[in-house]
């Protein structure tokens, strides 16, 4: 079932609606305002709201950190703000640091107000026309993202048609706790990631191209442990991430595949993410500053952690990471599946 509810208005005078899906599992709401997840209630045995958000429209329009926006063109960081296609170099929005270009400049598709394209019995389909270089990217881009409800799993689906060639690497950049949004102990939940490789990262968080062995690094969540195990290691690029900001190696081939888990010791929540995009970011929230949240919560930095699948970053400039780049009249598909249980047993 799927309710429509209004649910602000820009600065601008746009009206912005929440749509909430729910099942005998979950309960998810979705704001047309950056595609945004704005909160997963895991219903059973005791509700329980996972993700990060904010109760007015104002916070999303104001506020830094992209919680539970829907990322784009291109996710992540472009190293320099720049990128060359077809012999052609275009400049980007610079809006990480006074270099780089992050999660699609300035505006981005995180901080449109999106169409309602399609609502059905268990999901919405949500759309944008991204146009010929805004925030510098080329070619006109139709792009449409579809969020699903199937019992226990929450499934994003993302969909491209562009005029020309051009960048598409979209995310989700949901903020997750699995003790609850209202809590600030997610560095506690225990994580395990299939992945044994991480693209290596300078200070300013830009790959340099090498791909790092994780096993027995504080990198390494091939098993189950506490976020917080070895978040404060003097490990180099611990120190560079300020905790954890890197991109994970998968092996999906494009198919989709788990990629992750996360489990709540408190509440018993256990979520599984599948994708069949090449990278996942672990980000833990190193930059996410003190503010008020849903229901009165504050958040805190370093509280909360985000599983964003990806291409690997900075794509664009690295001739030895592929999947950045779509062709004109090709349509482009992704999916990411978000799966919660409520159980004891993790092994």
């Amino acid at each position: 079932m799927v309710t429509k509810t209004l649910f602000g208005k820009t600065v601008n005078g746009k009206s912005v609606y929440k749509y909430t899906i729910s099942s005998s599992e979950l309960e998810v709401s979705i704001l047309s305002f950056g595609a945004t997840i704005q909160s997963i209630i895991v219903k059973n045995p005791t509700p329980v709201d996972v993700v990060l958000g904010y109760d007015d429209v104002l916070s999303y329009q104001t506020q830094d950190g992209y919680l539970g926006a829907t990322c784009g063109r291109n996710s992540n960081r472009i190293e320099n703000a720049k990128f060359t296609l077809n012999g052609i170099t275009y400049n980007l929005a610079v809006n990480d640091g006074k270099k780089h270009n992050l999660h699609g400049g300035n505006v981005g598709f995180s901080h449109r107000v999106w169409l309602e394209e399609e609502v059905g019995e268990n999901f919405i389909i949500l759309s944008l026309l991204s146009k010929h270089l805004e925030e510098g990217f080329p070619a006109n881009l139709n792009v449409k993202v579809k969020f699903s409800l199937d019992g226990e799993n929450l499934s994003i689906e993302y969909f491209g048609l562009s005029d020309g060639d051009t960048v598409f690497n979209p995310t989700n950049h949901s903020y997750f706790n699995l003790d609850g949004h209202d809590t600030h102990t997610g560095h506690s939940n225990l994580l395990n990631i299939y992945s044994n490789y991480l693209t290596e990262t300078n200070e300013e968080l830009i790959p340099t191209g090498v791909l790092v062995n994780v096993n027995g690094t504080p990198l390494d969540f091939t098993s189950f442990k506490a976020i917080s195990k070895d978040i404060n290691s003097s490990y180099y690029l611990i120190e560079n991430m300020h905790g954890y900001d890197g991109n994970y190696c998968l092996s999906s081939d494009g198919k989709l595949s788990l990629c992750a888990r996360a489990y709540s010791q408190k509440t018993g929540v256990l979520m599984s993410v599948y994708t069949d995009r090449p990278g996942v970011q672990l980000y833990t929230g190193y930059f996410l500053t003190e503010r008020k949240g849903k229901n009165g919560a504050t958040y805190v930095p370093n509280s909360s952690f985000c599983l964003e699948t990806q291409v690997y970053p900075n794509a664009v400039n690295n001739p030895n990471f592929e999947g950045a780049f779509i062709k004109a009249n090709e349509p482009f598909y992704s999916k990411t599946v978000y799966g919660f249980a409520v159980t004891k047993d993790i092994l």
